[in-house]
């Protein structure tokens, strides 16, 4: 929803992006270029960027400008930023809790003129529409939509985005007994929650819970849950603790509209569930057979095993319908400004070419053989939920990118060599192996047949063989921050040109 901030807005956010994607010093002019601006106009941007994020965050000097994040933060901090001082947005987040005021009433709390709010919701309009299938209703202002779904969806994609871990932002809701009030259902329905899935579970069900007060419900579209949720008769004390202080009535209705994004009929709580509906669903048991056929087939290509194959293709039918679709066909944005799990698998791509495009092949099967179109941000959901729920992937694509040999020369002791070689071990686990140099001789010509991937020495190496010079390094006593960089770069570059070459095999 870029499209709802102003011109400038985006310009200034773009730059940050820039800056933090290329992660080094640059001149206004590249920047201009990147992003086409001009520089007279980028000189104005700095000047309040750096207002806004301090001159520590956005250094200058003669080599340039870049961005230096604070080492507990992360460009996450950028985005709720922009999201915070965003007038569009402000307006949208004031719209869940009060579904009674008027365009001149808000326009008159966000410091606007009326004309002003009128124009920016027209173009909100556009966006929602576009990305979400909600429009904002104007007399009085709230969010409409032919289904409250996609409502809940938006919010719980902007609420998300929009605060941190540390935040409560659900200001009619009172934190300490919601998160009591879903501790005890999770336990009552023998649910265990870490601190990742409390956090989307609080996200999940806090929206539709303002959408209840203001008198939004959903149509369930299963019943298979309704023998899991408790019998409350034997939980009055907290019946009527709710219903003081809520006025909610604690029964099974109110219990499903809460949980309403997970009880439908696409999806599954484990794998046994999911098996359990296969038997008496002929739809839902070829889903699952082909999800297991792709999943072989995937590790197959690969030549990596799933340890935990249940578990996977429960997860894989799960998020193939939780990314969710609009009765329209569509899959709305799972973000608003900054789509994480895009730039998860571009980062996962650069050490796994090989891996991420048989995923991706994989999922293009998928789709034809279900007559399906994921949209590009659903794509990539499904993809980072195959990657994190594969258990010992990485590890094992680790170990097929093969050992790193190093090749070690010292012309100062032995002893010397050995300790130079128990540390980069260290450094380095098991991605490399090492050998000490050990004839009494040594030339270029005698180091050129030693097989190795890198050479590590003691003294300057004086040649004329460009390939051998840039594949080396000199560690005078003990290996420093840079010589440990520059062997890790060294790595990571033969890892990829080594990924590049199966790739087109």
């Amino acid at each position: 929803m870029r499209d709802v901030l102003e011109a400038n807005e985006r310009r200034r956010l773009e730059v940050i992006e820039y800056l933090y994607t290329s992660n080094r010093w640059l001149t206004l002019r590249e920047i201009a270029q990147n992003i086409a601006s001009s520089e007279r106009i980028l000189k104005q941007d700095m000047t309040l960027l750096r207002e806004q994020f301090s001159r520590e965050v956005l250094q200058t000097s003669h080599r340039g400008i870049r961005l230096v994040l604070p080492s507990n933060k992360d460009i996450d901090d950028i985005y709720r930023h922009i999201l915070k001082n965003s007038l569009a947005f402000n307006f949208i987040e004031q719209l869940i809790y009060d579904e009674t005021k008027t365009v001149a009433k808000l326009a008159e709390e966000l410091f606007v003129s009326q004309s002003t709010l009128t124009r920016l919701i027209k173009k909100i309009n556009v966006s929602l529409k576009k990305s979400y299938c909600v429009q904002v209703q104007t007399k009085p202002c709230k969010m409409i939509s032919e289904s409250e779904e996609n409502i809940r969806y938006f919010y719980i994609s902007y609420f998300s985005e929009r605060y941190s871990n540390f935040d409560w932002p659900y200001k009619t809701i009172d934190q300490s007994f919601f998160e009591q009030l879903l501790l005890f259902l999770a336990n009552a329905l023998d649910f265990p929650l870490d601190f990742a899935d409390f956090k989307r579970l609080k996200n999940w069900t806090a929206i539709p819970y303002l959408r209840i007060q203001q008198g939004h419900y959903v149509t369930i579209k299963s019943d298979r849950y309704s023998n899991m949720v408790p019998d409350f008769t034997n939980f009055q004390h907290l019946a009527r603790a709710i219903k003081k202080r809520t006025g909610d009535t604690l029964n099974v209705a109110f219990i499903e509209q809460l949980f309403s994004i997970f009880i439908n009929n696409d999806f599954a709580l484990s794998y046994d569930f999911l098996i359990e509906a296969a038997k008496n669903d002929p739809v839902i048991n070829e889903k699952v057979s082909y999800h297991a056929t792709l999943l072989d087939y995937l590790s197959d290509q690969v030549q990596i095993s799933i340890p935990n194959r249940n578990h996977l293709i429960k997860e894989m039918y799960n998020i193939s319908h939780f990314a969710f679709k609009t009765k329209q066909g569509d899959y709305p944005l799972p973000f608003i400004l900054f789509d994480p799990k895009k730039q998860f698998i571009q980062s996962m791509e650069e050490l796994f070419p090989h891996f991420i495009t048989a995923a991706f092949t994989t999922l293009d099967m998928y789709e034809q053989k279900m007559h399906e179109t994921y949209s590009e941000s659903a794509r990539y959901e499904i993809i980072y939920t195959l990657l994190i729920h594969w258990d010992h992937l990485l590890p094992d694509l680790y170990n097929q990118k093969g050992k790193f040999h190093l090749l070690i020369i010292s012309d100062l002791d032995f002893e010397h060599a050995r300790m130079i070689q128990y540390l980069l071990h260290h450094y380095f686990k098991q991605e490399i192996t090492t050998e000490i140099y050990m004839k009494p001789t040594v030339s270029i010509e005698q180091i050129k047949k030693q097989p190795h991937d890198f050479l590590v020495t003691t003294f300057s190496l004086e040649t004329e063989n460009l390939a051998l010079a840039e594949n080396s390094i000199c560690i005078q006593n003990i290996p420093t921050k840079q010589n440990i960089s520059s062997i890790r770069q060294a790595i990571e570059e033969h890892y990829k040109l080594r990924e590049t070459a199966l790739k087109f095999l």
